[in-house]
């Protein structure tokens, strides 16, 4: 066979093997973009049951983070950093606004929406690895634990002394206990500050010391006493010791007393 044949033979082989390892390679990025890529969760419809859950759960949660539900201890998935501030699912299904899936587990009993959201996490962990959901025994656990939570918190809100700390009973006394624990100098800088808002300077230092003190993030009955009278938030319930404290340190009561006999005849309105 002449020499320029078989060298022209030599090149087409060389150019056909070229052209299928690049369609080879071309086949399989396409593969891999089609398996690897995900619909939004916020473009679904929020799931009814856990069994939807699961099935949107795995069209929308990426790989790496199915992965990671897969692998870690179920009792450490919703304390892992991918999940703990609430994923993408979290938000998109509205576990705290009362959504159809929030429905759906109420009606089983469960309650709470980071209750909700890490039974799905636990959930979801037992269905990648085929195990049993064992979705009433979940819920059972909750509810033992919750109970006893609730408890706690109630004997909380009877005692008038939490952790050595004496409790004040109302916004009157809180002032009272405020003029026996703060020095005459820190009393006089919060006398002498422009207005009440200006008291916001102290929310990470006097308002810290406050709020887990005197039990308004436990519970607590000054805690019970400030949610009657609208304050449903630690943080707010503490700024508001403090602006009318700056109020009682200047003689100026009305406002505080106003605001307190307001709130009770609110809360004699309710009842």
């Amino acid at each position: 066979m002449p020499i320029a044949s078989v060298v022209r033979r030599h090149i087409k082989k060389k150019k056909m093997r070229h052209i299928l390892i690049l369609t080879l390679i071309l086949f399989q990025l396409i593969s891999f973009g089609q398996t690897t890529e995900k619909l939004d969760v916020y473009n679904v419809p929020i799931p009814k049951n856990l069994d939807k859950c699961f099935k949107v759960l795995d069209k929308t949660l990426p790989d790496n983070e199915i992965e990671l539900v897969k692998t870690i201890r179920e009792d450490s998935i919703y304390f892992n950093p991918a999940f703990k501030n609430g994923t993408d699912f979290f938000h998109a299904w509205k576990l705290y606004k009362g959504s159809v899936l929030t429905k759906y587990f109420n009606k089983k009993g469960l309650y709470g929406t980071h209750e909700i959201y890490n039974t799905i996490l636990i959930s979801y962990h037992r269905h990648l690895n085929k195990d049993s959901v064992k979705l009433e025994e979940q819920i059972r656990k909750i509810q033992v634990k919750q109970h006893k939570e609730h408890e706690e918190f109630i004997g909380k809100t009877k005692k008038d002394t939490l952790n050595g700390v004496y409790i004040p009973i109302d916004l009157k006394d809180c002032f009272k206990q405020l003029d026996k624990l703060l020095s005459d100098s820190d009393k006089s800088e919060i006398k002498k500050l422009y207005n009440k808002n200006k008291t916001i300077q102290y929310h990470h230092s006097l308002g810290m010391w406050i709020r887990n003190n005197w039990g308004l993030w436990g519970g607590s009955r000054l805690q019970t006493y400030l949610r009657q009278h609208g304050c449903s938030q630690p943080d707010d319930m503490s700024a508001t010791i403090l602006e009318y404290y700056y109020d009682w340190l200047n003689n100026r009561n009305d406002d505080w007393l106003k605001w307190d006999n307001q709130s009770e005849q609110q809360k004699k309105t309710k009842q």
